[in-house]
C-alpha cells in the first residue's frame, strides 16, 4: 500500500479532533490555537546566535507538545510548519535538529524534532540534514530542570559550514540546543540559530 492510500484511509478511519479541547474535524481548533501564548523574546543558549520559540509551553502548549512526541500526530508538524518557519530567521544555508535519544525514537517510531526540521526546511526552500546523534542516555524530560543544566550526550555526524537552524520541540533551560550549537560550531559552522516550538518558561516567571 503506498503512501498517499494510507493517508487517505487513515483520514476516513481516524477522525481528527483537536489535540487540546477534543472538538472534532480539526487537529487543532482556531480557539485553542487562539490560546497558545506566544515565547518572549528570548536570550540565545551558550554558543548560539539567536533563539526563537512560537509559543509558551503552558497548559494549553504542552497538550500540543505532548500530542507530538506520545499521541503519534504527525499531522502537527505539517500543520504547524507555517509559522514555524515564519519565526525562523533569514539567512539560513542548512536546517538541522536536536536529536531525540535512541530509545526514545524506537518507542514513538519518529523523532518529533526531526519531523519539525524537515517540515520548516521544505518550506524554506532549504536542506534538511541530519548532522547529530545523539548517545545513549537519559531524555531531558526524565531529568528534573537542575538536571537539565548539563545537557544531553552528543556528536556531530558530519562536517558542516555557512549557517544552521537547529530545530527541537521544547526549549527549557537551553542546555540541549547548547550543547548542539557547540558541537555545530566545532565542526564548521559560522552561525547557529535555534529554533523551538515551545518554551518552558522558568520558575516565578509570571510573578
Amino acid at each position: 500500500m503506498c503512501c498517499i492510500q494510507f493517508a487517505i484511509i487513515a483520514r476516513v478511519l481516524i477522525p481528527l479532533r483537536c489535540v487540546v479541547c477534543g472538538a472534532g474535524g480539526v487537529l487543532l481548533c482556531e480557539r485553542c490555537e487562539g490560546r497558545l501564548v506566544p515565547a518572549p523574546p528570548l536570550p540565545p543558549p551558550p554558543g548560539a546566535d539567536g533563539a526563537r520559540a512560537l509559543f509558551n509551553y503552558d497548559e494549553v502548549g504542552s497538550s500540543v507538545i505532548g500530542a507530538l512526541k506520545f499521541a503519534n500526530a504527525h499531522r502537527l508538524a505539517r500543520r504547524l510548519g507555517s509559522p514555524l518557519a515564519a519565526a525562523a530567521p533569514e539567512g539560513l544555508d542548512v536546517v538541522t535538529w536536536a536529536p531525540a535519544t535512541p530509545a526514545n525514537r524506537r518507542r514513538r517510531g519518529y523523532d518529533q524534532a526531526e519531523l519539525l526540521a524537515r517540515e520548516v526546511a521544505r518550506r524554506l526552500g532549504l536542506p534538511a540534514r541530519r548532522l547529530l546523534a545523539r548517545r545513549r542516555d537519559l531524555p531531558q524530560s526524565a531529568r528534573d530542570r537542575a538536571g537539565r543544566v548539563n545537557g544531553p550526550r552528543m556528536r556531530h555526524c558530519r562536517p558542516v559550514s555557512g549557517r544552521v537552524l537547529v530545530v527541537d520541540d521544547v526549549l527549557t533551560t537551553g542546555a540541549t540546543l547548547a550543547t548542539a550549537a557547540g558541537l555545530l560550531r566545532g565542526a564548521g559552522a559560522s552561525r547557529v540559530e535555534v529554533l523551538a516550538m515551545a518554551w518552558t518558561p522558568p520558575p516565578g516567571f509570571d510573578d
